[in-house]
């Protein structure tokens, strides 16, 4: 079947007999058209199926109302709940997303510019930025908003959870449960969180004069390898493991039962059971995620709308939540 042609404001303005400018100011609604008019047009436009090109209007008017939003992972279920709370309160702003996942564990030239050549409002990255888009930045004046982790780039604003307070209560709580033996378990890439989360972990180990704790990095491809390596010697197998994220906490989890590896006490980072009825239990270290999107949504539009790129920090608190028990 051969793919149906897409009417122009310029087929409406002839079936109405009016210029495209006149079509034009009948869809903004202005002043200068009377109502008689705007009504005939509009009419014409239902019936001939006429679907505004706002991506044309936001070029012409200059003012794009689209936001691409980065991340890395499309398994990590943490992105979707975080990406469907960031869609509503953006929306309710009158803001529209375009979401962009890329295998990079950091935001990079091709990343921006693909956000240029969409005419891009502004751009919400889980991804950290490499130095070379500071001056991007500086060129196509797109704001960018750092979900989740922190950068140091002046023309970058973020959000984050505070990941080494993080850190901190899950050496707590496992300590407190007669914990000897803690490990981290994380992933490879050398970005903020991890580093933030591990070094509030180990601190919170050594002031308690515990064994400080043995750190593991671990690739999507190889994580069963790598947990069944942690228990290989049962003199030096944790009690106790810390893990980057929930869907590492998951993974380890399910290894532990799957190959009857000695049990451990396991803290997760993330808190998705708190959204998804998913079966298996563990402590996990979080944030309320509609709120945390709500402020996030909030900075990039403001970064928009005052055309201010970057200089602005803000550190969200973190605390110990269960999984759903219902």
């Amino acid at each position: 079947m051969e793919k149906k042609k897409r009417v122009t404001m310029y087929d409406v303005a002839r079936a109405a007999n009016v210029t495209p400018q006149t079509v034009s100011r009948a869809f903004r609604n202005t002043d200068d058209i009377s109502e008689e008019t705007r009504k005939k047009i509009l009419k014409i436009a239902e019936e001939l199926h006429y679907v505004v090109n706002t991506t044309a209007s936001s070029l012409r008017a200059g003012n794009s109302r689209l936001i691409v939003v980065v991340y890395d992972n499309l398994k990590n279920v943490y992105y979707s709940i975080m990406i469907d709370h960031l869609q509503t309160h953006l929306r309710r702003l009158g803001y529209s997303i375009l979401m962009l996942s890329v295998p990079d564990a950091y935001f990079g030239s091709m990343i921006y510019k693909f956000a240029v050549s969409h005419n891009a409002a502004g751009v919400v990255s889980f991804l950290e930025p490499k130095a070379e888009i500071e001056e991007m930045v500086n060129d196509f004046k797109i704001p960018i908003l750092l979900v989740g982790r922190r950068t140091l780039l002046p023309n970058v604003d973020y959000i984050r959870t505070d990941d080494e307070e993080g850190g901190r209560l899950a050496a707590a709580w496992l300590a407190e449960r007669g914990v000897r033996r803690f490990a981290y378990l994380s992933i490879e890439d050398d970005i903020s969180c991890a580093q933030d989360r591990f070094s509030g972990f180990s601190q919170e180990i050594a002031r308690r004069g515990l064994e400080p704790p043995v750190a593991v990095g671990v690739k999507d491809d190889s994580r069963r390898d790598s947990i069944v390596k942690i228990f290989s010697d049962p003199e030096t197998a944790p009690d106790g493991i810390f893990c980057f994220s929930d869907m590492i906490a998951f993974e380890l989890l399910y290894y532990t039962e799957a190959l009857g590896l000695p049990p451990v006490q396991i803290v997760g980072f993330d808190c998705v059971q708190r959204e998804i009825r998913i079966p298996g239990r563990f402590m996990s270290l979080g944030c309320d995620k509609n709120v945390f999107a709500q402020h996030a949504a909030e900075m990039i539009v403001s970064a928009i709308e005052s055309k201010r790129m970057g200089g602005r920090g803000e550190t969200i608190r973190v605390s110990l939540m269960e999984g759903f028990k219902g």
